[in-house]
Parts: C-alpha cells; sequence; structure tokens
C-alpha cells in the first residue's frame, strides 16, 4: 500500500485522467485535436508520437496545464482515448487533495475534455471513410502546382490556385481528363507537414506550354489501397489514416504518400457532406 502511495505521489506523470472512446482511428482523432488547438486562445502542440500520443499545452482561465492524450487502436473503427492532465507548479498539492476535494484540475478538465469531444462529434457526423480495399489505379498525365503547407493547409492551397489551374487550361486550350488530383510528395505526420502537388488531369499534347511555377507529371499505374470519402475536403486527410491501418492490418507496405482525387467542387454549394473524394496508396510487396 505505501509502495502505491510512493508511486501515486511521487511518480505518476499526472494528477488526473480522463477517459473516452471515439468511433474513429488514433489518426482521425490527433487530426481533429491539432484544428480544435487552433480555435483555443493560448494552446499549443508540443508533439506528437506517431499514432500513440499527442503532448499539449493549454492555458485555461489563467491556468496552465499539460495534457497528453494517448491512443489504444481497439478496432478499425474504435480508439480509446486517455488523457492525463497535470498542473506544473502544483503536482503535489494536486495529487494530495483531488481524491478529496474538488479542484480546478478537475473542473477545467471536464470543460476543456467535453469542448473537445463535441468538435470531434460534430467532425464525425459530417465525414465518412469507406476502405474499399487493394486495386489498380490508372494512371494520368497532369499539369501540377507544388505546394509545402501544414497539413492543415492543404484544402486552403488547392483553393487558391484552382483559379490559376482553371485560366491555365482554358487559355491554351488544353483538355481535361479527369478530377483534380493532389500527389502526396512529402508527408510528415508527427510535425504536421506537407509538401504535395496539385494536379489537373489533361490530354497530353504533342506540344505544351511552359509556365512558372507549373510542372508536368505522369502518375503511374499502380496497386493500391483505396478508400472513398465524403466530406469537406479540408479533413480529407482522415482516409489517409484508415488506409495506413488498413495497410498495417493486413500486412501491406505502402510508401504512405496518399494520391487523391476530387469529385465535386466546392464553389457549387452542394452539401458538404456530399462531396467525394477517392484516396489511394500505392502498395508494393
Amino acid at each position: 500500500m505505501f509502495s502505491v502511495l510512493l508511486f501515486y505521489l511521487f511518480i505518476k506523470p499526472s494528477e488526473f485522467e480522463v477517459n473516452l472512446k471515439a468511433r474513429t482511428v488514433p489518426g482521425d482523432v490527433i487530426e481533429t485535436i491539432r484544428i480544435w488547438n487552433r480555435s483555443l486562445n493560448e494552446a499549443h502542440i508540443v508533439e506528437v508520437d506517431s499514432f500513440n500520443s499527442v503532448s499539449q499545452t493549454i492555458v485555461w482561465k489563467t491556468r496552465r496545464y499539460n495534457y497528453k492524450w494517448k491512443f489504444i487502436n481497439l478496432n478499425d473503427s474504435l480508439t480509446h482515448v486517455n488523457v492525463q492532465i497535470s498542473e506544473p507548479g502544483r503536482t503535489f498539492i494536486n495529487k494530495f487533495l483531488v481524491p478529496f476535494t474538488d479542484q480546478n484540475i478537475e473542473k477545467d478538465a471536464e470543460e476543456i475534455v467535453t469542448a473537445f469531444y463535441e468538435v470531434l462529434k460534430t467532425h464525425l457526423k459530417i465525414t465518412k471513410v469507406k476502405v474499399i480495399g487493394e486495386v489498380e489505379m490508372d494512371s494520368s498525365f497532369c499539369v501540377c502546382r507544388r505546394f509545402e503547407t501544414d497539413q492543415l493547409d492543404k484544402a486552403n492551397g488547392m483553393m487558391r490556385d484552382y483559379p490559376l489551374l482553371t485560366s491555365f487550361i482554358n487559355d491554351f486550350g488544353l483538355k481535361l481528363d479527369g478530377p483534380p488530383i493532389v500527389k502526396v510528395l512529402q508527408w510528415d505526420h508527427n510535425n504536421g507537414l506537407l509538401k504535395f502537388d496539385f494536379c489537373f488531369p489533361i490530354i497530353k499534347a504533342d506540344s505544351l506550354p511552359t509556365v512558372e511555377g507549373l510542372v508536368y507529371l505522369k502518375i503511374e499505374k499502380t496497386k493500391a489501397l483505396k478508400a472513398e470519402y465524403y466530406g469537406n475536403y479540408i479533413t480529407s486527410d482522415r482516409a489517409w489514416y484508415a488506409l495506413v491501418q488498413y495497410a498495417d492490418e493486413n500486412g501491406y507496405k505502402t510508401d504512405r504518400l496518399p494520391i487523391e482525387y476530387f469529385y465535386d467542387n466546392p464553389n457549387l454549394g452542394m452539401n458538404e457532406i456530399k462531396w467525394k473524394a477517392e484516396v489511394y496508396l500505392s502498395i508494393y510487396k
């Protein structure tokens, strides 16, 4: 009993914990935390450790907390989330008082985690990911604009340069050959960073114009894992995480560099729940 008390007071890293379940994969929860973090007045993502945990600092009502979000994947559609909470400078007194009295760390945790969980529930209501499995992805020849952005800002880059690519196609009399594509070149999940090409597939002509800032790219025909995504294109990367998990669970080797095909134009006013994207991960032996 004494050893348990010593562990609780001097070794256990947090003073308070909250547990919840999310009907999605860990990567989806992590990216939702990143989006939610941007909405807070004083909050910072300190570290993302693969799909295992997120460390975050939050200032709430002038009180500073360290939040450690830990994830256990229970199955392909359910994640256990354990939130370990500590208040720097009050660690020992919180550990002593929390079992017997209501402390601010508990009250604030209820407000903070509830606020996040409402954001997560709303997100899950308006998005859908369905993993199809192994397919053969067709080849495409494209004109592309290259970006390096935060993962959360992928859609902003697409929307900004959609008119540029459209004008290029029209001005030079080129023919479209499919929906817009994002081809990820580098994906740093832990730091939330991307390098990608935003592309319009075109029918390859004998002579192609050269314009600064645009590149031509051939996407090769290949075996791939496929998922369908429905929802706002800002969060289409949720299908990436579903595909990565499916690949890991089923023994597939992938380059973890998704390719997305976007079938709806957000500017046309259609309900975002109906926006469709097809997402692929190339596989190899």
